[in-house]
């Protein structure tokens, strides 16, 4: 048999195919194991040739090549498209959107379910009376198997079935199966929700336009669904899924659909309530708290069409599905669907390209979008559908009222008046929530005779006083310490705790009210696996009184019985030097506000804070989003920020800044050679450093791009970027771009 050449993509920073030789069949699209570089590595069969621009003889033979096909052409556009927008090789492109099992070079072992129907060509005659086993088989197949019926609903037996009837099954099977006289389908097993309801709430009349304007149209259109708090627009989802996936019929397998989450403490409930409601269409989710098998498993019945609903988050945007026929967006306006390294994509942007590309609808759901969105909306490039109302009859918005801790002081952390809200409502048996982003038990340890501050030696940050475990922490490198008895400066043994975060907080909570049941959440109290999903159970059934936490639990969550929240501390974000700051705290402050009072029981939020007069709080208490949004735009416009202009950043950093500012200052000098040879539509300014200078040991910096459109800023990076690569500074530290970047 002659040799092929096969062109494959490998994960390496080199934006280019490399040429392998093999004597066998291979398929595009294919995992295949080759030498690189003294080492074996995984990639993605590209191409099949027949000739090579490396003669024959240098060319290295594949080592193995896998027989299943992890990506499609349509997969394969998306990719390719990600690769040249985002400037990342497409290599490490393609095989970053893999599961990690699939990237190594062992086969991937998933365990898969299937069931077996008998096909109406069988023939049971045929088959010789001493093979009783076979009999049994067939015959147990041919009374549970309506012949001609739909296969992907789950008609036929499964292993567990069979082999209740003869441990030998699989024999008799693969005999049948040989004949041609069974269709083996894989199925995806229905994990129990934490409340299965069929019932189906009834519609008010937004919900209904909004399901009757998406379905209308037909093709590709983006829609953003702008609905407060509470408005129903995740039943919005359900109703339309519903309709989507019954009557799409593709090859008879089914349609598909992906629904995207922007973290995975969203994903219990949101999959409880599509599983009880969807219990018809096989569902998998895709996030980082399953185990590596769960998730190859997942990703592989999404990509041979078996699920049906892929819940996942920013990832799983990649994840091949042949039927897909819907997107939706929780939360678009997040900042979690933002990868932050490697190939810095946006996967909302990456779905609103998959879904063009696919020609499908794109749904984009939330109470408070993201300025890129609404700019877009505003401008009728995208659908927009309001849901004014909250979708529980009688349940109304809940009253926001800011409280002056300069007439009313705080103690620790927490003011008269919210104190005096919360014991009200343990009277009352109702629940509270306690919002305050900031883990730990106090954000600084500090002397009070040399004013010295416990200071991260690896980043440029405070280390996090964690008591408990009597260590100091930093929150962005992990690096730990415990607590110095005495000031390292002078010697003083008083070190003070200052500030609040959720530790303390609680412990406060514990000594105001010791006979209620407090509950902590955030990235340390919910290590374990179920441990978010477990807690929410606890909330529903009115175990908790007081919850205190992060943004864990400021999105998504719906507490019937929570009638007050309460928000300790916001002033830091109001005055950042983040232009995007006062769009997130907005945000933010929406997304906790509206987790009181959801059902008829009336909610309360007070907002602690030195600011009241603050023009984010008036929008806030009159549940404005328009307005305020209409406002940040026109002060984007005036600065030309995006989204009415587009930014690249070079971020560079090693553990000598003056290499640091050599490569940035050669790449500005490069990038307004380029732009000058053209148009001169770029503006490229001077290296600086972020906010955080040194993180992780390394010195940072950065050089910021802005352009007018995205295409004047992405003709600079074409030439740019192959001549930064050529640099051999490059090689001497780490560098990468991001495009259309959320922090500075």
């Amino acid at each position: 048999m002659q040799a092929e050449i096969l062109k494959i993509a490998l994960d390496v920073p080199l934006n280019r195919l490399f040429d392998y030789t093999y004597v066998g069949k291979a398929q595009v699209g294919a995992r295949a194991v080759v030498s690189f570089a003294g080492r074996n590595l995984v990639g993605i069969v590209m191409e099949i040739a027949q000739t090579s621009d490396v003669p024959l003889e240098k060319l290295k033979p594949v080592i193995h090549v896998f027989d299943d096909v992890v990506f499609g052409a349509a997969d394969f556009k998306l990719l390719q498209f990600c690769a040249d927008y985002y400037h990342y090789p497409l290599g490490q492109t393609l095989i970053s959107a893999l599961p990690l099992r699939l990237r190594q070079i062992k086969p991937a072992v998933t365990r898969k379910s299937f069931v077996y129907a008998l096909n109406a060509n069988a023939n049971l005659d045929e088959i010789p009376k001493k093979q009783i086993v076979l009999h049994k088989i067939a015959h147990a197949l041919l009374q549970s198997t309506a012949l001609g019926a739909n296969i992907h609903a789950g008609a036929g037996l499964g292993a567990n079935t069979l082999a209740a009837i003869s441990p030998s099954w699989r024999k008799a099977i693969l005999t049948l199966q040989e004949k041609g006289w069974i269709t083996q389908t894989e199925v995806v097993a229905v994990k129990p929700s934490l409340r299965s309801s069929n019932v189906e709430p009834n519609l008010n009349s937004e919900q209904s336009q909004a399901i009757s304007a998406i379905l209308i149209e037909n093709g590709f259109k983006p829609w953003l669904l702008h609905g407060i708090t509470g408005s129903g627009k995740t039943e919005v989802y359900i109703q339309l899924l519903q309709k989507i996936l019954a009557e799409t019929s593709i090859d008879k397998t089914g349609a598909q659909a992906l629904i995207l989450v922007p973290e995975i403490n969203l994903t219990p409930q949101l999959e409880a309530r599509f599983r009880s409601r969807l219990s018809a269409f096989p569902l998998v989710t895709l996030h980082s708290n399953l185990s590596e098998s769960e998730r190859a498993q997942n990703w592989q019945a999404a990509s041979t069409g078996a699920a049906k609903i892929v819940i996942g988050t920013r990832l799983s945007v990649f994840t091949p599905l042949p039927h897909l026929q819907m997107i939706i967006i929780d939360e678009e306006h997040d900042g979690s669907y933002k990868q932050q390294d490697g190939m810095r994509y946006h996967a909302r942007d990456v779905a609103m390209m998959r879904a063009k590309q696919l020609n499908i609808p794109i749904v984009l759901g939330s109470a408070t979008p993201s300025l890129e969105t609404w700019y877009l909306a505003k401008k009728s490039q995208y659908g927009l559908l309001s849901l004014k109302e909250r979708a529980v009859e009688n349940a109304q918005l809940p009253k926001t009222h800011t409280i002056d801790i300069a007439k009313s002081p705080t103690e620790n952390g927490l003011s008269p008046i919210l104190i005096k809200a919360m014991r009200e409502r343990l009277q009352r048996g109702e629940q509270s929530l306690l919002f305050l982003n900031r883990r730990g038990y106090a954000p600084v340890l500090h002397c009070n005779a040399c004013q010295w501050i416990a200071a991260c030696t690896r980043c440029s940050a405070r280390l996090v006083v964690h008591l408990g475990q009597k260590r100091l922490k930093c929150h962005h490198c992990g690096h730990e310490q415990r607590i110095p008895l005495q000031c390292p400066s002078c010697g003083n043994p008083d070190l003070s705790p200052i500030g609040q975060a959720t530790q303390r907080l609680q412990q406060t909570l514990n000594t105001l009210f010791p006979d209620a049941k407090i509950a902590r959440v955030d990235r340390d109290s919910m290590r374990s696996k179920d441990a978010l999903t477990a807690l929410l159970t606890q909330v529903q059934n009115k175990e908790i009184d007081i919850l205190v936490g992060t943004q864990m639990l400021a999105k998504g969550h719906d507490f019937p019985h929570l009638t007050l929240v309460g928000v300790i501390d916001t002033d830091t974000a109001l005055f950042s030097p983040d232009f995007r700051a006062a769009e997130r705290l907005f945000a933010q402050l929406m997304q906790v506000s509206g987790r009181a009072g959801r059902a008829e029981i009336a909610g309360e939020v007070l907002i602690q804070t030195a600011f009241p007069q603050h023009a984010l709080f008036d929008a806030l208490k009159a549940q404005d989003y328009v307005a305020y949004a209409d406002e940040l735009l026109a002060e984007r416009a005036s600065m030309q920020f995006p989204p009415t202009s587009y930014f690249a950043l070079l971020k560079a950093e090693a553990s000598d800044f003056a290499q640091v500012a050599q490569f940035l200052n050669l790449a500005a000098n490069l990038a307004r050679a380029a732009t000058n040879a053209s148009s001169n539509e770029v503006t490229i300014y001077d290296a600086v450093r972020p906010q955080m200078e040194r993180l992780k040991g390394m010195e940072r910096a950065h050089v910021l791009l802005q352009a007018p459109s995205r295409a004047a800023l992405q003709r600079l990076l074409k030439n740019w970027m192959p001549q930064l690569r050529a640099e051999k500074l490059s090689a001497k530290i780490r560098w990468a771009l991001d495009i259309d970047p959320l922090e500075l």
